[in-house]
């Protein structure tokens, strides 16, 4: 579906440029991103976009090209003028649409968020609307509306989990090719909650360690151009260390209009001297789950040492933790069970806010699967009293 002719388009500028005027607002390439898959915008449109290479092996792909249901493309196949003729009841129709075609009802509720973002930040800014008909949808009668602090649906991960991943990237370490740079990259995540996407944009000079044995320190890059600096306890920064120690320049010819610029280096890099990308981070954890977990046949090529190391205790009990996280581990819920974990263990929830870079202390209380409020509920005194004497197991 061709989006050359756009409802934004006027005499003075494209639909095109009108969209990258949006998208400028958003200092971080990441959000625009976000913002240009949400709303059907094409990548390629996207300020500050760079392609992927297609012959580097990645994760799970994200989509490239909007679809027919994402917001610009639907707005022109039901032929509206411009975006200032579009009502309240024709945003609840695209909803009921995403909805009949199996979209979640998350997903529906952050599409909704950018299309009432686009209208708020820039069509009423320059004239181009006069009213924001997504900001007047009920969001309750679209079953969109969750509480402020509602518990996300993201899997956290268990402390054993995290303990279970740590050993696994420790132990490959050794095994096979960029097995400290991985190591590295997991201990970081775990250690801190910082994104996928952090973890990967930061450079050599966002990391400092005055001496060996001491804390260290990394500065990561967060949405909205808003950058934190984050711990790395002693443990994280050796591991880091390790890798930056062993690391290796490139052993490829320089690529023709690189020589000579001064770009950041990156601190994570592949094998050709690139900054690794997110969606690595996702294969990384992918591919422990895959090695201790999978039917030994299955598993990828094994590396010197690699096949005793698997039949160890160590190797069993990694597979007892990573078996339910083989087919569902994502990055986020780094996030998640570093949260969780802190505040379960006594550290106050506004440093996990500055922490995990959060602008609202609610956005973090999202972020907690609090199991001691399972195991304290009043429910266990209260149905053993109202059982007790008459109903066999229940306390006397």
């Amino acid at each position: 579906m061709t989006l050359a002719v756009v409802p934004l388009a006027d005499r003075d500028k494209t639909g095109q440029e009108r969209f990258a005027e949006f998208l400028r607002i958003y200092a971080s390439v990441n959000t625009r991103l976000a913002y240009a898959r949400d709303l059907g915008i094409p990548l390629d449109w996207v300020p500050g976009y760079v392609a992927p290479d297609p012959q580097r092996r990645r994760g799970r792909r994200r989509r490239d090209q909007p679809t027919g249901l994402d917001w610009l493309p639907w707005c022109l196949r039901n032929g509206f003028p411009s975006f200032a003729e579009i009502r309240v009841e024709d945003v609840e129709r695209w909803l009921d649409e995403l909805a009949q075609a199996g979209y979640s009802d998350a997903t529906r509720g952050r599409m909704l968020s950018a299309v009432s973002a686009f209208y708020r930040k820039y069509l009423l800014r320059e004239g181009l609307a006069g009213h924001n008909p997504a900001a007047l949808v009920d969001r309750r009668t679209q079953h969109l509306n969750q509480a402020s602090g509602t518990p996300s649906a993201t899997v956290r991960w268990s402390f054993e989990a995290c303990r279970a991943l740590l050993l696994a990237a420790h132990l490959l370490a050794d095994h096979t090719r960029n097995g400290h740079r991985d190591r590295a990259m997991v201990e970081v995540l775990i250690g801190t909650g910082v994104r996928a996407e952090e973890l990967v944009s930061t450079s050599v000079t966002d990391y400092r360690r005055l001496a060996p044995g001491d804390i260290g320190v990394l500065r990561v890059h967060g949405k909205g151009a808003k950058d934190r600096e984050v711990a790395l306890t002693a443990p994280v920064a050796d591991a880091l260390d390790t890798y930056l120690a062993r690391r290796r320049p490139p052993s490829v010819p320089a690529i023709r209009g690189q020589v000579g610029l001064t770009r950041a280096e990156p601190l994570f890099v592949t094998s050709t001297g690139q900054r690794v990308h997110a969606s690595h981070v996702t294969a990384v954890l992918r591919r422990l789950c895959a090695t201790f977990v999978s039917d030994p046949h299955a598993r990828p090529r094994q590396g010197r040492g690699l096949g005793e190391l698997l039949t160890t205790s160590q190797a069993a009990l990694i597979a007892t933790h990573l078996e339910s996280l083989r087919d569902t581990i994502h990055p986020h819920s780094a996030r998640h069970s570093y949260a969780t974990h802190a505040v379960e263990r006594g550290v106050p929830p506004r440093q996990v806010q500055r922490d995990l870079g959060h602008a609202a202390l609610s956005t973090t209380e999202g972020y907690l699967h609090d199991e001691d409020n399972v195991r304290n509920s009043g429910a266990h005194e209260l149905s053993l009293a109202l059982h007790r004497g008459w109903l066999s197991g229940a306390a006397r």
